[in-house]
């Protein structure tokens, strides 16, 4: 009977954690948009803390840090404003803590070192902006490709919305083969990037379920392809 009731926990956990991440957020029009993330859900880490901005001409600068996903910036606190980082495409890398971000469109988390590297990009998105009829009744408008599509200057989720505005939290992976070099981890991509191991790698597929969405499953398909 507690072993029933235990699995029952299990599996009801396990749909509340699929169900959050799935989840659509509906900022209302009049609303200011950072009204519907609490902090916690804005930033990665629990507070701005210690980590290095390195350039590409050597330059660096030590800051406390944070990323917020709604704004898609790294952020950092000077007197008692909170600034994004300007010149996003001189950046090298930036480190917080233990992890390396790139930037790239957006910033990219490594999560795993190896060649192929696996990288993260975790950001808020805007997923479509719903119009109302005459009679007050909400259809879907023009969706746009992502947050960072949006007129923006870090400070962008602090205004008020003029229409109803529908969010989700998206997680996109990506392949590193070189330095600098990211590519959406996908089978098309896979395919290109190792044309001379295309036989091998259809037959890990074949055998081996992998959801391109799944870090664990690209995970394990990337400490594969090291061993090519």
């Amino acid at each position: 009977m507690k072993k029933s009731v235990i699995i029952g926990l299990i599996l009801l956990y396990s749909a509340a954690i699929s169900a959050q991440k799935d989840e659509l957020i509906i900022v209302k029009a009049g609303t200011k948009l950072y009204d519907y993330f609490a902090v916690s859900e804005r930033y990665l880490y629990s507070e701005f803390i210690p980590g290095r901005v390195m350039f590409r001409n050597g330059v660096h600068s030590d800051r406390k840090l944070n990323y917020n996903f709604l704004a898609g910036e790294i952020e950092f606190i000077q007197r008692n404003d909170t600034l994004s980082i300007a010149n996003r495409k001189d950046i090298k890398m930036v480190v917080i803590a233990q992890d390396t971000f790139y930037y790239d469109n957006g910033y990219i988390e490594l999560i795993n070192t190896g060649r192929p590297g696996v990288g993260r990009k975790q950001f808020i998105e805007l997923k479509e902006i719903q119009k109302k009829d005459p009679y007050g009744v909400a259809s879907s408008g023009g969706a746009t490709n992502s947050y960072g599509s949006l007129p923006s200057n870090g400070n962008f989720y602090k205004l008020t919305a003029d229409k109803d505005m529908v969010f989700k939290k998206t997680i996109r992976y990506y392949i590193i083969k070189t330095e600098n070099d990211f590519q959406l981890f996908n089978k098309n991509n896979l395919m290109s990037l190792y044309p001379e191991s295309k036989k091998t790698i259809k037959s890990y597929l074949k055998t081996n379920y992998v959801k391109f969405d799944s870090e664990e499953d690209l995970l394990k398909l990337a400490e594969f392809l090291q061993k090519l």
